[in-house]
C-alpha cells in the first residue's frame, strides 16, 4: 500500500492475497474502525473497535491515516467487510466525511454497539 492506493485498489489486492476471486471486490468495502485494546474495559484482552465508516472506493486510506489520528487509549485499524453485512446492519452509504477535528472521528461515524464509549471525549 502506498498513499496513492486507494480503498477499492486495497481490497482487490486483499481478495488476491488470500486466494479470493479479485473480481468480487465490489461485494467488499475497507472500513474504517476505531477501537480500544480489551473492548473499552472488558476482560479478555483483545481488541473492541467500537465506531466504524465505510471508505469511500476512491479515497486513499493511508492518507487518511495521516489526517485523523485517534485520542489517546484508543487505536484505528481497516477492516475489510462484506458490504451485504454493513447494509444489514445499517451502515450503509458513505458520507465523504473521511476526517474530523483532531483526535475526534467524522461526526457522521456510526456506533456499531450501543452504549460504546465516544473517543471524541463526549
Amino acid at each position: 500500500a502506498t498513499p496513492r492506493s486507494s480503498a477499492r485498489q486495497l481490497v482487490r489486492e486483499a481478495l488476491e492475497r488470500y486466494g479470493l476471486n479479485p473480481d468480487d471486490f465490489g461485494q467488499f468495502a475497507l472500513c474504517d474502525v476505531v477501537g480500544r485494546p480489551g473492548g473499552g474495559g472488558t476482560a479478555g484482552g483483545g481488541w473492541q473497535g467500537e465506531h466504524l465508516r465505510e471508505v469511500g472506493d476512491w479515497e486513499r486510506p493511508l492518507v487518511l491515516q495521516e489526517l485523523w489520528k485517534p485520542k489517546a487509549g484508543w487505536s484505528r485499524r481497516f477492516e475489510i467487510r462484506r458490504r451485504q453485512d454493513l447494509e444489514r446492519a445499517g451502515d450503509t452509504g458513505d458520507d465523504g466525511d473521511s476526517a474530523g477535528e483532531q483526535g475526534q472521528p467524522p461526526e457522521r461515524w456510526r456506533l456499531p454497539r450501543s452504549g460504546g464509549s465516544d473517543p471524541r471525549g463526549g
